[in-house]
């Protein structure tokens, strides 16, 4: 389990830039920009090694006939040809395995895998990924010259999401987080060779949300059993959701979770597996994240890092002193109860400091401790856009979040 400053550092500034990766509480990690979706890093519970894992099975079906638009016919919806004639039953495998849990029915419709299946390419840097249509050809040209790197070789699963109480009346109502697990690898370290510039695409159609996922090609790791996750858990917590054990090379679904975590075993053809190939991936991406490592921090602007020196010196104690209580509205919220895994989702709305995160309650206020402050970092690299987070549990097992903003020295 994660401790409060690993909790704090990865979850409570996912919005804010820089990279301030100094020696700070305050500090925090990039994030790679994607044009679809964020992805974030996911950790799993790790299962005593005694206790070999099953793929927990619950409510499990497989439809004899087509419930939902046939691949082909979803991908045509989305205005993608060449995708289209990929998900034909000629050249995707078509899946059709309903799982429901948490109030959520999700049927995983088929997969197919290819180059240039679609009008838009993706290209990557270290941190940056472009989402360019493929008539755009002066930003791919810039892209090229800039150094970045085509990715064309995907995967694309697509799913058809359902809430079992009513239909749905917009994509947005559905929060998610859709990831692949390759087992033998572990997800923590090389995550980057199969969700490198992932992302997706939805539409809604007669209360259903259909969902394409993409990310890297999957079929060179075809001779691994390969999964695909779908929980509405917060995607830098699903610890919660997964049980992934790295010793018997399993994963299963967290049976105590109360939400969505369905589990699917992606049904890919082991001769098309690539090992060499995956090998050579493998040794690029350790090659890229060295490079990361041992580049230099470059120093912050002057006026930006006396704000973080100021910042980093206040406490509990002398918070009053030296920050003032925002009383706009928003800027005080409550929270709660905690759900059965004993977290509390915090859905920050207030406009400066947006975020969402679930904190485990025990353990963020453990040894008796009632409340805590985490500065936030600056928006746009502007200093007077740093808040102070107070979160205080109250007797009722609620917690307060209120925003402070410190008093820089002018």
């Amino acid at each position: 389990m994660k401790n409060i400053d690993d909790i704090l550092k990865q979850a409570l500034t996912p919005k804010k830039e820089p990279d301030f990766g100094l020696n700070q509480n305050i500090l925090s990690q990039i994030k790679e920009a994607t044009p679809m979706k964020k992805r974030t890093n996911k950790k799993f519970a790790v299962v005593a090694a005694s206790c070999a894992l099953t793929l927990g099975i619950g409510s499990i079906s497989i439809y004899a006939a087509w419930k939902y638009l046939k691949p082909n016919q979803a991908i045509e919806e989305l205005g993608e040809p060449a995708l289209a004639d990929a998900f034909s039953e000629e050249h995707a495998v078509y899946v059709n395995e309903t799982q429901q849990y948490g109030g959520y029915q999700v049927t995983l419709l088929g997969i197919t895998s290819g180059q240039d299946l679609t009008e838009y390419k993706h290209f990557i840097s270290d941190s940056t990924i472009k989402s360019i249509h493929g008539s755009n050809e002066s930003q791919i040209t810039e892209a090229n010259e800039e150094g970045f790197k085509l990715l064309n070789d995907r995967s694309y699963v697509l799913f058809a999401i359902e809430k079992e109480s009513q239909p749905f009346q917009d994509v947005s109502e559905f929060f998610y987080d859709i990831f692949p697990i390759v087992i033998g690898y572990d997800y923590e370290t090389n995550s980057g060779l199969f969700e490198n510039g992932s992302g997706g695409h939805s539409f809604l159609k007669d209360g259903v949300i259909y969902y394409l996922y993409e990310c890297n090609n999957l079929e060179k790791y075809a001779d691994h059993a390969i999964y695909m996750c779908v929980s509405d858990d917060n995607p830098s917590f699903s610890e919660y959701s997964y049980l992934y054990d790295n010793d018997f090379q399993n994963i299963a679904r967290n049976e105590e979770y109360e939400g969505l975590n369905a589990l699917f075993s992606l049904p890919m053809d082991a001769a098309k597996a690539d090992p060499t190939a995956a090998k050579a991936d493998l040794k690029a991406l350790e090659e890229r994240r060295q490079a990361r490592e041992n580049t230099p921090v470059e120093p912050l602007r002057e006026d930006l890092q006396k704000a973080y020196d100021f910042v980093a010196q206040i406490t509990l104690e002398n918070l009053e002193e030296n920050a003032s209580l925002i009383t706009e509205e928003g800027a005080t919220q409550t929270f709660g109860p905690a759900d059965k895994q004993g977290r509390i989702s915090i859905e920050s709305s207030y406009y400066r400091d947006e975020f969402s995160v679930k904190l485990n309650v025990k353990e963020t206020f453990s040894n008796g401790k009632t409340e805590f402050i985490q500065p936030s970092g600056a928006t746009n690299y502007n200093p007077d856009s740093i808040l102070i987070e107070h979160f205080k549990l109250n007797k009722d097992g609620t917690i307060t979040l209120q925003f402070y903003a410190p008093n820089l020295p002018k």
